[in-house]
């Protein structure tokens, strides 16, 4: 799963790589993923060709490419998905679901490797391009808005609910899913159920500083987005888990600050922890 760090990467080689550029063609492979924004493919290769992408942004973790005429393509990666580089005239994978190609040359390919895609893409004018997305206006992106810690303290107060569920709530943080939820509250040595309106000033420091520092290390290690053609950043093709990584994927294995070992824990259907017991308060 691409979160926050990775999709921040993409967006900056989205923004050097096809920004200025006029879309050529358009090939829909699936037509599954231009839905709810669209009611067919025909509809949705209208939108986009021809069109001249002007700028590169991204809520959470999704894309957000601006064009002419006041419109916006949106790209929700999904789960698995990944957005790459291609020639123009690269054969299209099977795995592969849009291809878009430039007037200039070049094309960007989005796939992913699964039998119902989660990956989503659509055009829509530019003012209603959040809603559409399914983004909260009030939901707090940790890299765009930049809160200060008071700010942040504040906002954890006001959520008031376990530090783990609260990060990876879209409703109130976009952007952050399993893997840096548990990799901030390992740095900050705080456990994934401590609630989150009875933090002392000095957690929400560690806290703060925690989800600052693992965005940039995220960022910095994830290199390129569009040069790696891997659906995920953090976990490889053989299920080894990125080196970045102190706790996430890493059950059975040693804690890197006190050596005990770190333990996998199911919070919820369909969510788990990674955390040590022993620095985790």
């Amino acid at each position: 799963m691409l979160e926050l760090p990775e999709v921040e990467v993409l967006r900056k080689d989205l923004e050097k790589e096809v920004v200025g550029k006029r879309v050529k063609d358009v090939t829909v492979q699936t037509p599954s993923v231009v839905r709810p924004f669209h009611r067919n493919r025909p509809e949705f290769v209208k939108a986009l060709e021809g069109r001249k992408i002007e700028a590169a942004r991204r809520r959470g973790s999704t894309i957000f490419l601006d064009l002419d005429e006041n419109l916006t393509w949106i790209i929700d990666i999904g789960d698995q998905g990944s957005l790459h580089r291609e020639t123009a005239t690269e054969d299209l994978a099977e795995d592969t679901h849009l291809a878009v190609s430039f007037t200039i040359g070049g094309a960007i390919h989005l796939s992913e490797a699964a039998e119902e895609p989660t990956i989503h893409t659509g055009v829509v004018p530019t003012e209603e391009a959040l809603e559409a997305a399914g983004i909260p206006v009030d939901a707090l992106d940790l890299l765009d808005d930049n809160p200060t810690w008071m700010e942040f303290g504040r906002f954890l107060a006001a959520a008031d609910k376990p530090l783990k569920l609260l990060l990876t709530d879209p409703t109130y943080i976009v952007g952050i899913g399993p893997v840096y939820s548990d990799e901030f509250l390992w740095e900050a040595g705080l456990r994934h159920d401590h609630p989150s309106s009875t933090l002392s000033t000095q957690e929400v420091r560690r806290l703060y500083r925690a989800t600052q520092e693992i965005i940039v290390a995220a960022m910095k290690a994830a290199d390129s987005g569009l040069d790696e053609s891997e659906a995920d950043n953090v976990i490889d093709e053989d299920g080894e888990v990125a080196v970045h990584l102190r706790v996430f994927g890493r059950d059975g294995l040693p804690c890197p600050r006190c050596r005990r070992l770190i333990k996998r824990t199911r919070i919820k259907k369909g969510i788990y922890t990674y955390h040590c017991e022993q620095c985790m308060i």
